[in-house]
């Protein structure tokens, strides 16, 4: 058997978020606020003015370098994303709260010429694409003392809080949880690129499974392959194909909506990661077991394993270890 903990954590390594990355990041959504509070000052000053909110896989620490996409003119592009909650808070006594089209049209102006790449009006969030392409989603609050609602334009006004989900996930998390969830993120994003039909999960929805299946080992490898066993057999169980959201609004499947296609999908992808996952660990070879994933799971951000068996590098570590046991010889013998 063929540990690869040490090349999970290299692919940990390569695809982890730097910190100059997480600068320039922090950087396009302090501009990117600057400018809808001062559209807001401008322009809306009577009414209530926004306030900010970082959420998602940057606040949990699971955001990770996507592989580079190419536009027609050969740019690089590294599809990053931010998300960034605009909350518009009730005034006490008051009813502050707008048309959902309304705030959307606001947030939309204010940001409107921000790049030159352009803003997208979703049905969640503004988004603002930057020239290297990555961007901002800027979704839409209304808060009332505790309850927050989503704007959202095709379902009107949603419970729904973001903080709740990343405070859920920070009190459950450890490393080595978060190097699971980048693994996984890392899978879709390389199985995706394979085949640009494929839809896998988000990564929002990844998070919920990985952490309620997580298993906890010294390799990461095993930890790794142990958890998606037990998705595996979890999707495929009693309960059925679900994926309930852990906090507000509770009890909700986020998996409610797909087809079959894409339910039969996700499960013959996450099967075949599993399948490969029990081949490279049956394997000895460090370099074969390595190759299995490489090619077929994560693609050449995973590294490839020394071209050695797990006994020789037994044999080189008993050897070292009875060099060093046998006793020096007295001085001057």
């Amino acid at each position: 058997m063929a540990v690869l903990h040490k090349e999970f954590i290299a692919f940990n390594k390569e695809i982890k978020l730097d910190s100059n990355k997480k600068e320039g990041l922090l950087k396009s959504r302090k501009e990117l606020r600057r400018k809808v509070k001062k559209w807001f000052d401008e322009n809306k000053a009577n009414e209530i003015q926004p306030k900010f909110a970082s959420q998602g896989s940057f606040e949990m620490n699971t955001t990770i370098n996507p592989i580079p996409v190419y536009d027609e003119d050969g740019n690089k592009l590294l599809k990053y994303d931010l998300d960034d909650g605009i909350y518009f808070i009730e005034k006490e006594g008051e009813d502050n709260r707008k048309a959902i089209q309304t705030w959307h049209d606001w947030v939309f102006e204010s940001v409107d010429t921000h790049t030159f790449q352009g803003t997208i009006r979703k049905t969640t969030c503004i988004r603002v694409v930057f020239a290297d392409g990555h961007h901002i989603d800027m979704p839409i609050y209304y808060k009332k003392e505790d309850f927050i609602e989503l704007a959202h334009r095709a379902k009107s006004w949603i419970e729904s809080d973001p903080k709740a989900f990343y405070e859920w996930f920070n009190k459950l998390k450890n490393t080595q949880l978060e190097r699971i969830i980048r693994y996984l993120k890392a899978w879709k994003n390389y199985r995706e690129s394979v085949n640009t039909s494929l839809l896998l999960p988000s990564g929002f929805e990844l998070t919920i499974l990985a952490t309620n299946e997580y298993v906890e080992d010294d390799n990461d490898d095993i930890a790794f392959r142990e958890t998606i066993r037990k998705m595996y057999n979890e999707l495929n169980g009693v309960n059925g194909f679900k994926c309930i959201r852990p906090t507000t609004p509770e009890g909700e499947d986020v998996f409610e909506n797909y087809s079959v296609t894409r339910k039969t999908n996700f499960l013959n992808t996450l099967n075949s990661l599993l399948n490969d996952l029990d081949k490279a660990d049956s394997e000895k070879n460090f370099k074969k077991a390595s190759e299995i994933l490489r090619n077929n799971q994560f693609g050449d951000r995973f590294p490839t394993g020394a071209d050695k068996s797990e006994e020789e590098k037994s044999d080189v570590l008993k050897s070292t270890l009875n060099s060093a046991t046998i006793a020096p010889r007295p001085y001057g013998y």
